[in-house]
């Protein structure tokens, strides 16, 4: 028993978020990552991490979208549009992109 408890543990970890996108031509699209994958994204959008080619990829369908389902209902998505597609001004605490 105390197996099978660790092993649903380590699966609690590993387990990957699906974000998916709405688009205004009726499409969807899914972004799957780590449980955190949309907090470093949103990093990248403010300056604070180098991002990879597949997380620009990643921000380009999210800057294109127009609504997210996210786990837990929460509203990252819409943030980091918020920062994309806002003011071409820049500021201190978050570069225009």
């Amino acid at each position: 028993m105390r197996l099978e408890k660790r092993i649903r543990a380590l699966e609690s970890k590993l387990t990957t978020a699906v974000v998916i996108l709405h688009f205004a031509d009726g499409s969807t699209q899914q972004l799957r990552g780590s449980s955190d994958f949309l907090l470093r994204l949103l990093l990248g959008v403010c300056g604070g991490a180098d991002l990879g080619s597949g997380q620009a990829a990643q921000l380009d369908l999210i800057r294109r979208a127009v609504g997210a389902q996210e786990p837990g209902g929460g509203h990252l998505v819409e943030m980091m549009q918020a920062l994309l597609n806002g003011p071409a001004e820049e500021t201190a605490d978050c570069p225009a992109m």
